[in-house]
């Protein structure tokens, strides 16, 4: 199956011209694209939110040039701008249309942004949608402006009058919108404000996508529905259910289809960029599941290669395969109407791994279906976690990704796992971290804990001490030093070797959270892996950890800016791959920095993706099962194809040596 190329693409209805639109059939066809989704009042073309006249002139607009594309082969889909609106730009709601702006959290009023429970905007939005799926597109986008977050000056809403009453209502007394969030924010257990809250967020949003897509399927029955999402863990904090969310809009006999979110608008260095690809775009996937159509979106703002080369964008459109994609959004040109500019050589780029990316995914990675360490996220967690000052938003969000980010740049195999209410884990491998545990009642906690081999972070334990169960870990005290507090200064794996370094050290004092010393029960089963250490060398206390021979602790929390940067360094890749050893079996990649690696289920399949700018000579993966047989088909790029080759896998002590190189920013499968 051919993996889908949807250009988005911006025309300018008052000014576009027959030359713009030939340049664009011939991008069409030389960069194979399938699918052509038109902004409608976009960027610095928007204009506040139409009319039906208004809206009427785009598709207008785009109407001819959708029976051209359709002569091409191509399919026409639509990417209207706006639902709530990204952000204030000076322009106020028409009086004509006439429906509400939102309050943010600090009671600030939106001037263009609209209110997401008024019935006016509702009416309103529902009945846009209705007008685009007059022309039947193929997909009809919702844009990530359709959110509770993010829109630009204005904070977290909505708190105007209309959903003050709802809540109050629900809360069943008078109380002022400040008092309302204080309770929200409120350190400690979480407060039936925050519930409220939370749970009018997620239901609202739900009864919008119903209401657009029985608009939409009234008129246009064949159109899909699509959503574009952002980042998961502020989905949390407006409360998303990713499930229902979705199956609302997508109705009957319709897939899920979704965007999930590229975190690159410009190139960065790419082992940043795998890193947030773990935290945002994996996780986001494994909420949305095997059976959504997954389109992410390549983006490049401001546009041009001054801001993203071409091999960068290859190696988007690639790595986009490592969550199961169907095809891509390709956002490469301007939204202001300037049209294709061929000079940028995208049309070479996107046709040149077509044959290879359609190869790659034909054989779709199983997100639900990996082996390798289960990283647990949960949806809910913005409704049981608390606070530690309430001053800010910011802290209803989840810490879950940083195992994510983590364990992936170490090279290990990794599955995100999402939890649900049938959860079932039994001798798996478990990372948590954050205070994800809060959702689940001590009896769960104390399986998980016991018929598993765990990793818990810092905040995890503090939970565990929080609910009377340092028991589970033979606590006997344990005790919070903050990060610079002229206290701990280092972290040192004494009687231990890393790259050739004897107790090797580690930082506990820039980019990093929170220690959290723990002392442990007089001969309870824990094995001390390394110690903080203060900036005269002194030891202070208990680091890492493995307890019981199956549980592995990293007792800090997270930096509110940096998270775990402190963590990202072969000392650690090395100490935790020999912890891991002493006590389960995992896959991991060797002598490959920054290498991600993912197996499916069975053991039947493999990718191996190098987010770095260096190369490797060999491959050389740790095997948790042995392999099914010693041979493998091999599938690269190659050229303006791929390649297809049979090798052999060498294994000696339990480690796969395939002598192939794996290059910059390569992606490669392994077919057993």
């Amino acid at each position: 199956m051919s993996f889908t190329y949807t250009l988005r693409y911006m025309l300018d209805p008052r000014t576009n011209t027959a030359e713009k639109d030939q340049k664009l059939f011939a991008f069409v066809k030389r960069a194979q694209i399938d699918d052509v989704a038109f902004f409608i009042n976009g960027e610095e073309l928007n204009h506040s939110h139409l009319t039906k006249e208004e809206t009427q002139v785009w598709l207008d607009a785009i109407a001819p040039l959708q029976e051209k594309l359709s002569g091409l082969g191509v399919t026409t889909s639509l990417n209207p701008w706006t639902t709530i609106m990204h952000s204030d730009r000076g322009y106020q709601v028409n009086p004509k249309i006439g429906f509400r702006t939102f309050v943010d959290i600090d009671g600030n009023k939106a001037q263009d942004m609209a209110c997401p429970a008024d019935p006016t905007w509702r009416k309103y939005i529902a009945a846009r949608y209705a007008q685009y799926a007059s022309i039947h597109p193929r997909r009809l986008w919702l844009e990530d402006d359709f959110r509770h977050y993010n829109h630009t000056p204005r904070k977290l809403m909505c708190f105007c009058d209309y959903h003050m009453k709802l809540y109050l209502e629900k809360l069943g007394k008078d109380e002022t919108r400040a008092a309302f969030v204080n309770q929200m924010l409120k350190p400690g257990r979480p407060t039936p404000e925050r519930k409220i809250y939370l749970e009018q967020a997620r239901k609202e949003m739900i009864e919008n996508e119903h209401l657009i897509e029985q608009a939409v399927h009234q008129v246009s029955p064949e159109t899909d529905l699509a959503q574009m999402t952002s980042y998961p863990d502020w989905h949390a904090l407006e409360g998303r259910d990713w499930d229902k969310l979705f199956a609302a809009q997508a109705g009957k006999n319709h897939p899920k289809v979704a965007r999930p979110h590229l975190p690159a608008y410009n190139e960065v260095a790419p082992l940043a960029y795998g890193r947030a690809f773990e935290e945002y775009s994996r996780i986001t996937a494994a909420y949305l599941g095997e059976d959504a159509e997954l389109y992410p979106e390549l983006e490049s703002y401001m546009y041009s290669p001054l801001v993203k080369s071409v091999a960068f964008t290859k190696f988007q459109i690639i790595t986009s395969a490592l969550i199961g994609s169907k095809g891509i959004l390709l956002n490469l040109f301007d939204m202001m109407g300037n049209g294709i500019n061929d000079d940028w050589h995208y049309a070479e780029c996107l046709a040149e791994i077509k044959p290879f990316i359609s190869q790659l995914t034909d054989k779709r990675l199983p997100i639900k279906h990996l082996r390798g360490i289960k990283i647990l996220v949960d949806q809910d967690s913005s409704f049981t976690l608390q606070t530690s000052s309430g001053k800010a938003i910011e802290e209803l969000l989840p810490h879950e990704k940083n195992w994510a980010s983590l364990l992936g740049s170490f090279g290990f195999a990794t599955e995100i796992l999402p939890v649900t209410d049938d959860l079932q884990l039994n001798q798996q491998t478990v990372a948590i971290s954050g205070q994800l545990l809060r959702n689940f009642t001590n009896e769960e906690i104390t399986s998980l804990l016991q018929n598993n081999t765990v990793l818990l972070d810092g905040e995890s334990i503090n939970v565990l001490l929080d609910r009377g169960l340092k028991s589970l870990l033979h606590i006997k005290h344990a005790e919070w030093h903050p990060c610079r507090s002229a206290y701990q200064s280092f972290e040192q794996a004494d009687g231990h070797s890393v790259d050739g370094m004897t107790n090797p050290r580690i930082t506990m004092l820039q980019h990093t959270g929170n220690y959290l010393q723990i002392d442990y029960e007089k001969g309870s089963d824990v094995t001390i892996w390394s110690s903080a250490y203060n900036s005269l060398d002194q030891r202070l206390g208990n680091m890492m950890a493995v307890i019981d021979q199956h549980i592995i602790v990293l007792p800090m929390d997270q930096d509110p800016k940096h998270g775990w940067e402190s963590q990202f360094t072969s000392y650690k890749a090395g100490l935790l791959k020999q912890m891991l050893d002493s006590i389960s079996k995992v896959d991991y990649l060797l002598d490959m920095p920054n290498t991600k690696l993912m197996v499916q289920a069975d053991g039947k399949s493999a990718w191996l993706a190098n987010f770095t700018l260096d190369g490797y000579s060999k491959i050389r993966w740790h095997l948790a099962k042995d392999l099914p047989q010693d041979k493998a088909k091999l599938l690269r790029l190659k050229g303006n194809n791929y390649e297809s080759k049979k090798v052999k896998l060498h294994v000696k002590d339990g480690i796969a040596t395939i002598d192939e190189e794996i290059k910059p920013l390569e992606t490669i499968q392994l077919i057993f």
